[in-house]
């Protein structure tokens, strides 16, 4: 049953609308993005103004042409037998009337969605749909070195849906192993460039947040589909100290005036992780107390500048991750909040040998047992510092910087491995500042 569900989640295709019935957002809305590109572009030829505005051409766009050029607001100033080919042109009325389209909002690219069908979207591609068995997960945590009793605490909080704290030393992989959950859903999803709201656009789409699917790695982009969907690889996002609660409601630009989608609803379907938690200009209190609804009925609430609230989904892994003491950050009512609690910890000797392996296999420097060992014993162990898992990486990289100043082949000397602690590691000389 589950492997059904997790198929049906993954395979999903929004239905090209075929009509204008069909259709979940208004006339109007259509014809005024239609006006806004006319008035920037003057002409335009038919089959050219559907695809900016990814819909079909025939029993949806067509028709709106057709009352755009009725009521002469455009005209058609060359035109072939097909009326897919007219060359649309823009009148005086229809630039007066695009104007009164800008004072609403300056957008204009794929048309819109309805919060509505946006819903029902999101509910037909939900995490909650997804059972994550032990074989998938570790499947995703394949080449990344971490404590096998891991995997056993995090199988069982992905599939709860519910929110993941965690905690421990910096450098240790807490954001590889949120990627990696995300992994273990598998799969990808449609999400819209945009939503509708009385006349007010959202955009959802992020060009740096959400990595599309290549055409032709996906077999439903062959097909048909709404294109004013994108299909996107399930998102990661991670947020640090610029988080504030401003961030967590829609953002108004004056000047385009049109919404950016907040973090979390770019996150829907895949992982929010809220990096360096505790060092936020955010109260963590206050940041939990945020999400107390969403966490709990899986919605979220919205503001309009102009005061109106909308229901939205929040169909997302919420993960907290922290080098600080939790007991520093919150109380004992905030942690049970958060039912799981997992500790990354720092690697053992022979995982930190694991990993410096595999660093040295993807940076293509010689391995030796030996070099790690001589890193550890001089430069941490002697100096009182803990194994970290990002110095394998850290410290190579360093030394091909070295090697690539030297005009040398990749390698690996005791030298090098010193002068690169030298420089990678921190002596406050007291001395020095005492003038």
């Amino acid at each position: 049953m589950a492997s059904d569900l997790f198929a049906n989640a993954s395979l999903y295709t929004p239905p090209e609308p075929d009509s204008l019935k069909t259709l979940d957002i208004s006339e109007q809305v259509i014809a005024g993005l239609i006006l806004r590109m006319m008035h920037i572009n003057t002409s335009m030829v038919a089959h050219e103004i559907a695809a900016e505005i990814c819909l079909p051409f025939f029993n949806v766009v067509e028709p709106i042409l057709t009352m755009l050029r009725d009521n002469r607001l455009l005209e058609i100033t060359r035109g072939d037998m097909a009326a897919v080919s007219y060359i649309y042109g823009i009148t005086d009325g229809g630039r007066a009337r695009a104007m009164q389209y800008f004072e609403q909002t300056t957008y204009v690219g794929p048309a819109p969605i309805s919060v509505e069908a946006y819903v029902q979207i999101i509910a037909e591609q939900s995490l909650r749909q997804i059972t994550v068995h032990a074989d998938r997960l570790r499947d995703a945590f394949r080449g990344l070195v971490f404590d096998e009793k891991i995997l056993d605490q995090v199988g069982p909080a992905v599939n709860s849906g519910r929110s993941i704290f965690l905690y421990g030393p910096p450098g240790n992989g807490k954001t590889s192993i949120c990627e990696r959950i995300v992994k273990s859903f598998g799969g990808s999803l449609f999400i819209p460039f945009a939503l509708e709201v009385n006349g007010s656009i959202i955009k959802v789409f992020d060009e740096y947040n959400h990595k599309t699917v290549p055409p032709k790695a996906d077999m439903r982009l062959q097909g048909k589909y709404d294109r004013r969907f994108r299909l996107i690889e399930r998102p990661v996002i991670i947020v640090g100290g610029e988080l504030t609660m401003d961030s967590l409601d829609l953002i108004w630009n004056a000047e385009s005036r049109y919404y950016e989608a907040p973090f979390q609803l770019k996150a829907n379907g895949g992982a929010l992780m809220v990096d360096d938690f505790g060092r936020q200009r955010i109260d963590p209190k206050t940041l939990l107390n945020r999400w107390i609804v969403p966490l709990e009925k899986q919605v979220d609430f919205l503001t309009l500048h102009t005061g109106t609230k909308i229901e939205v989904p929040f169909d997302e892994l919420i993960v907290f991750s922290t080098n600080l003491n939790p007991r520093d950050l919150v109380d004992d009512a905030f942690l049970r909040r958060i039912r799981y609690k997992i500790p990354i910890n720092d690697p053992s000797h022979e995982n930190f040998r694991a990993i410096w392996r595999i660093m040295s296999e993807v940076k293509g420097i010689p391995y030796a047992d030996e070099i790690v060992d001589y890193f550890v014993e001089k430069h941490m162990r002697s100096n009182g510092r803990p194994l970290r898992g990002c110095l394998p990486r850290d410290i190579l990289d360093n030394i091909l910087d070295v090697c690539r100043y030297r005009q040398i082949e990749p390698t690996v000397t005791a030298e090098m491995l010193d002068d690169a602690a030298e420089s990678y590691f921190v002596k406050f000389d007291d001395q020095i500042y005492a003038k």
